[in-house]
């Protein structure tokens, strides 16, 4: 039944700003029950942090498929990967991303919901990428890759090339400048790396290999 009621009050927001979606109406197009729906659903925000979280598994599963199929992969393109198919999974609804964004600069709390889903989001994909995310430096790269998006999703919005390509592009330039910044603060390379080490030093940590993985050429906030 959320399911349901999530992807009709999803389907609406294209249109409509949250404020302005009503439960009955989201109930009347889920074709479920106005007093059910509002027993179950508890809020219109619970209903779209429902759908995002819907969308991040999407994109994740997704993402960790193709990432298996593929073999030994760096760290980085897997971040870079699953970043890229966060923001392909979420193109058809750029129109809500936008009605979030702006209804998020009128409403503190929801910004702080939005922002708290969206590096949920980001801890299941360095997750997936194989970082254990143990520690201060864990949820620096949290932190990071989650303001990576953020910046990111200014030039996903108006990307109108068929394969996404200008967004592509702005995830590794922004990845690249995170990987020096990481490099200055030491967040990224679990603090082993030296300055005479080689160009791989200070690439994302790899739990499994004890080490820095090297810098691979490059494999979605909303």
């Amino acid at each position: 039944m959320m399911d349901k009621l999530a992807e009709a009050a999803w389907a609406q927001l294209a249109d409509m700003s949250p404020r302005a979606l009503h439960i009955d109406e989201i109930a009347a197009a889920a074709g479920i029950a106005p007093s059910a729906a509002r027993a179950v659903s508890g809020s219109i925000t619970a209903l779209i942090l429902h759908q995002l979280a819907r969308l991040d598994r999407q994109a994740i599963l997704e993402s960790l498929a193709d990432i298996e199929d593929a073999g030994e992969v760096p760290v980085r393109d897997k971040i870079m990967e699953a970043l890229m198919h966060r923001f392909e999974v979420y193109a058809p609804y750029r129109a809500q991303m936008i009605q979030l964004e702006a209804a998020a600069r009128r409403d503190p709390v929801l910004g702080l919901r939005l922002v708290e889903s969206l590096l949920q989001a980001t801890r299941m994909l360095l997750r997936m990428a194989g970082d254990d995310l143990a520690g201060f430096r864990g949820e620096a790269r949290v932190r990071g890759v989650a303001g990576l998006a953020m910046v990111v999703a200014r030039v996903w919005r108006t990307d109108d090339t068929p394969d996404l390509s200008m967004t592509l592009k702005e995830i590794d330039k922004r990845l690249a400048t995170a990987e020096e910044w990481g490099r200055t603060f030491r967040v990224l390379d679990g603090g082993s790396a030296s300055d005479g080490e080689d160009a791989n030093a200070g690439g994302f940590y790899d739990p499994g290999d004890q080490g820095p993985v090297e810098n691979g050429p490059g494999g979605r906030y909303q």
